[in-house]
């Protein structure tokens, strides 16, 4: 099984709290995990949560330039078509955002 958080939301935003209680809840699973941020969702790329080596991580080159580590070499940056292609592998997908 592969899992998919895409997370848009800003730190301050309930979504993003239960995108972190998600996070915790998959990280319990065998599941394969992929995370990417996007928008202000990238924000949340500097949190020690994130440092688990079996969560994937991705994120928006836009939004991530902006946003402090991005740069990291865990993070895989891409923009639509590498977000196509990891829903299109994912078989369970969770997305957080402000709306």
């Amino acid at each position: 099984m592969n899992q998919l958080l895409i997370l848009a939301s800003p730190l301050d935003h309930p979504a993003t709290q239960n995108f972190w209680e998600r996070l915790n809840k998959s990280l319990l699973t065998k599941a394969d995990l992929s995370v990417y941020f996007l928008h202000e969702g990238a924000q949340s790329l500097s949190d020690a949560r994130l440092a688990d080596p079996k969560i994937r991580l991705f994120a928006c080159p836009r939004a991530a330039e902006r946003m402090p580590r991005a740069g990291s070499d865990r993070v895989t940056l891409g923009g639509p078509g590498l977000l196509a292609e990891l829903i299109e592998r994912a078989s369970t997908i969770h997305a957080f955002s402000p709306a």
